[in-house]
Formats: structure tokens, sequence, C-alpha cells
């Protein structure tokens, strides 16, 4: 279509361009290649760009998908935070036994680095999130799962989630660094069925916790409604 075209469409959409706008997008978009010109007709479309619009629309259906994945992850009461870890079990539980099969020494070094830190830091009486989370991560990261590494990325970025459970774990005295050891070995051992059991027990020490902490706060405050 030509510029007239284009401002009568995007008109229809409620969107209000002039014709002359109208007319620098499309010849910045024939500058990209992603239109030519087609005669008296103004631009057609070129494979090039098919080939963007194609992969534009596959970003919209995932940016949707993880909007609702984020979604989710909203925790208003106890439950939801149970919910989450049953989620994490599952692909945990995979992450952990793949990084035992393709762990490098590098991979188990930094992951060591990390406990170590992890552990002086619980020990001053300080938060320690971020170690929690970077664990979590660098040991999705050693399973070499790139499907698997981007859904606990989207979970472990959602700070209230982590935050929530780390409240817990604290005000039921658990720990999670010894489960993070735990876990470690069997990936140095390289066992993945090891490693899988290691992280389905951490994943349900926070359940049981979380638990816990329900069953304190709902005598508290009464049965949620």
């Amino acid at each position: 279509m030509g510029a007239w075209n284009l401002r009568r469409v995007l008109e229809d959409r409620g969107i209000h361009v002039s014709e002359a706008t109208c007319g620098r997008l499309l010849r910045v978009l024939e500058e990209a290649g992603f239109a030519a010109p087609d005669g008296q007709k103004g631009r057609a479309i070129t494979p090039k760009g098919a080939s963007a619009l194609d992969e534009w629309r596959k970003e919209q259906v995932r940016d949707r998908s993880q909007m609702a994945f984020v979604q989710s992850l909203q925790v208003q009461r106890p439950q939801e935070l149970v919910d989450v870890l049953v989620a994490r079990r599952a692909i945990e539980g995979e992450t952990a036994a793949l990084a035992a099969q393709n762990a490098t020494g590098e991979d188990i070094q930094k992951m060591k680095a990390i406990i170590d830190e992890q552990e002086v830091i619980l020990g001053s009486g300080a938060s320690a999130i971020e170690q929690n989370s970077a664990f979590h991560m660098a040991l999705a990261a050693a399973s070499r799962n790139a499907v698997l590494l981007g859904a606990l990325e989207v979970i472990y970025r959602h700070p209230d989630v982590m935050r929530a459970f780390e409240y817990i774990r604290a005000s039921v005295g658990s720990r999670m660094v010894e489960d993070h050891t735990g876990i470690l070995q069997e990936i140095e051992n390289g066992d993945p069925d090891g490693a899988r059991e290691a992280m389905i027990r951490h994943m349900n020490n926070v359940i049981k916790d979380v638990d816990t902490y329900r069953r304190e706060w709902m005598g508290q405050e009464g049965p949620a409604k």
C-alpha cells in the first residue's frame, strides 16, 4: 500500500498520523529491506519483511504467555506459595538431574563459591536472597537446557516470591544452604537420580516450611476466606 492507504488503515484503528508520516514510515521499512516499491500501488512486503513480521507475532505470543506466567506468581496467600513451589519442584528436579550430567568443573566451583558466600551472609544474620537465587540459576545454567533455564528466570525475577520464601524459612528455623550443599554433592558425584532426589527433598522442605507457617498464620488470623 501507499502512504494514503496506510494513513486510512491506521485511522480506522484509532491511530492518527499524517500522510507525510506514513510516507516516512514506509521509507524506513523500505530502507530496512522489509518492503519494496510495487508499481503505482505503493510498497509491498518483502520475504525479509514477512519473516520479520512472523517473528514479531511469535514474540507477541511468547510475551503474552510469559505475562500469564508472571501473573500466576502473584502471591496473596500462603497456598499460592505452595503452587509456585510445586512448579519449581518439577522444573528444578530436572535441572538438577541434567546438571549432574552436564556440569563442568567451572560450574561446580561457581556453585561452591555461592554456597560459601550464602553461609557467611546467613551467619551474619543478613539476607541471602540473592545468593539463594544465584545458586539455583547457576545450577539451571549447568543443566544446559535453555527452556528450563528460561522458566526459572521468570520465577527468580519475581522478588515478592523469593522474599516470601526466605521470610517463611527463617520464621520456622530452616536453612537453605544445607539443602544446597547436599544437591551440589550429588551433582559433583555425577549422579542424576541422586541430584533429582536431593532437589525434590529441598523443595519438599520448603513446602513443609510454608505449610508450617500457614498453620501458624491461620491459628493467629483464623481460616482464610
